[in-house]
């Protein structure tokens, strides 16, 4: 379900969010949701990063599960990080 939530502004934060919607040829109310969206992956990425430097050995093994995926990729012949297919 969608939820509408108002937001009140300052005059002055007002006029910088319109100029920078103006600015990337967008509306105000995309703007926003794009910021927010931003605001809201750094939030989750920082939180990831949080619980692996807690949790090393799950790290490790996402790790070498990820060399293993990357090895498979060279194996089969098919593009992988390393830009080769060999």
């Amino acid at each position: 379900m969608t939820r509408t939530i108002t937001l009140r502004l300052s005059d002055e934060a007002y006029e910088a969010v319109k100029r920078y919607a103006e600015a990337e040829g967008t509306s105000m109310n995309a703007w926003v949701e794009g910021v927010l969206d931003a605001e809201d992956m750094r939030r989750r990425c920082a939180a990831h990063a949080t619980w692996v430097r807690a949790s090393p050995t799950v790290a490790r093994a996402a790790l070498a599960f990820g060399e293993a995926n990357q090895q498979a990729l060279r194996t089969a012949g098919l593009p992988n990080l390393a830009g080769t297919a060999e």
